[in-house]
């Protein structure tokens, strides 16, 4: 928490987090998808006024956006994959060195990681859902969504066959396969961006006429288009035996080695697994969570077999070569009422700049420092996770799930401008409520319904969940 409320842009709304905070010139110093992704909901939580700055510098840098979509022939925006104070993109295209030859890699990180522009836009109706201040859509936010909209609308291709929309050559959340079609952690963002673009554009409509009018009158896409292709567009769903969601298309066909046998095959310790020819790209291997992230941003969507499922079959092939990975684990698995299968990855990426033992080098590129997304996945873990906290704009459910190591976790949080102390320990849950709040709020503990005046505290006892999967990882 510390080293996120150090970096924290509170006093402006044209300045965002970079990846790896004030720790050095790492990345260049730009901000990422690691803003939206990991760090916002820690904001949304605690300081909402930050979370806006957060989201508002999105809006500041629409244009470079629009100059990197209009750079590669598409309408929209598309947002910089390692964005400066601008919006126009820092990345380059040689990014990563071999480190037998010293030679530049071809990587798509800047060309193909679309779904970045998908972030944006569902940070921005985070932002709105959680808070229920419209006044970011109406200074830029409904835009900014709506120019992501039309930048997916003209990127994305109509497949007359099958007729449905697919989203092709990208690089999802696992960079080691770059290039691929229709990774499903990308086409359900895009289709979520399609409709919070409709979404944001009614409030629009509804608050300021003329902005709406003037912004469709610039534009070669109709609202009916974008209804069309959200409706269409395929994502990739769970097999009906299995439940298990393949990552992208014939990712199945691709070899099936174990993590120890591909790291055998390394020949240098920094040998980049992904790129052209690493280890990693004609395997399953993965560098991150990828289907497990959708799995966690769209909890709601899928039965808890199907999140544990894909937990059990991508855990053992993912490399957690991102410090973004672990936290996702451990969310999924506390989602599922198997707290203690997703502990240690809490763990990891909780003491990530404590231990040192993040990865340091990709090829011959340092990439240390403090990693701030990490901090933002513990704090998610933590909250989100074990204490079970979710809210949806009008009442906080709490479905705990705490590991064995843990007898009891307190925390504060904002919610809709009330500030609440709420502890959870084995068997209870403790609401307490400021005495400054101005109205009460709902909250539901394992499905018991209750409402919190100000100054009031509560005490629920509730019946602690099954140990289902804590002693034993899935194989």
């Amino acid at each position: 928490m510390y080293q996120l409320l150090i970096i924290a842009p509170d006093r402006s709304e044209r300045v965002s987090i970079p990846a790896r905070g004030l720790s050095g010139q790492v990345y260049k110093g730009a901000v990422f998808w690691d803003t939206e992704m990991f760090m916002l909901p820690f904001f949304l939580h605690t300081a909402p006024e930050v979370a806006r700055n957060l989201m508002m510098y999105r809006v500041h840098t629409l244009d470079g956006a629009k100059r990197k979509a209009a750079e590669y022939g598409y309408d929209g925006a598309f947002y910089a994959w390692e964005s400066q104070e601008t919006g126009d993109d820092a990345c380059t295209l040689f990014n990563v060195n071999d480190v037998f030859t010293g030679r530049p890699m071809r990587t798509y990180f800047r060309d193909k990681q679309v779904h970045i522009s998908a972030d944006v836009a569902y940070g921005i109706w985070q932002y709105y859902a959680f808070t229920g201040d419209e006044s970011l859509l109406l200074d830029g936010g409904a835009e900014v969504a709506w120019e992501c909209a039309k930048f997916f609308y003209s990127y994305g291709y109509f497949n007359p066959r099958k007729q449905r929309y697919e989203i092709l050559d990208v690089t999802g959340p696992d960079e080691y396969h770059e290039r691929v079609n229709n990774n499903a952690f990308t086409n359900r963002m895009v289709k979520e961006c399609l409709r919070v673009a409709l979404d944001a554009m009614e409030i629009l409509r509804s608050r300021d006429p003329e902005r709406y009018e003037a912004l469709l009158a610039e534009s070669a896409v109709s609202p009916e288009q974008i209804r069309d292709m959200h409706d269409r567009l395929y994502v990739p769903q769970p097999d009906a035996e299995d439940g298990l969601i393949e990552q992208f298309d014939r990712y199945y066909t691709l070899e099936d080695v174990s993590l120890p046998d591909l790291k055998g095959r390394m020949l240098h310790p920094h040998e980049y697994l992904g790129g052209g020819n690493g280890p990693a790209t004609t395997t399953q291997i993965l560098k991150q969570a990828d289907v497990v992230l959708m799995l966690h941003l769209f909890k709601g969507d899928y039965a808890p077999s199907v999140k544990q499922a894909n937990w059990a079959y991508y855990e053992p092939r993912t490399e957690h070569g991102s410090s973004l990975s672990a936290c996702i684990y451990a969310l999924v698995a506390a989602d599922t009422g198997s707290p203690d299968w997703g502990y240690s990855y809490f763990m990891r990426t909780a003491t990530i700049d404590l231990t040192g033992e993040s990865k340091q080098y990709v090829g011959d590129l340092y990439i240390g420092g403090t990693h701030p997304a990490a901090n933002g996945g513990a704090w998610m873990a933590a909250i989100l996770g074990f204490a079970g906290l979710r809210f949806d704009g009008n009442q906080a459910e709490l479905r705990p799930a705490l590991p064995s190591a843990w007898q009891a976790i307190e925390f504060p949080v904002r919610l809709r401008g009330g500030s609440y102390r709420i502890r959870v320990s084995l068997g209870e849950v403790v609401i307490k409520a400021s005495g400054e709040n101005s109205t009460a709020m709902r909250f539901s503990v394992r499905d018991q319904e209750l409402a919190v005046a100000p100054g009031q505290e509560v005490r629920v006892p509730y019946e602690a969940a099954g140990k289902l999967g804590q002693s034993t990882r899935p194989s």
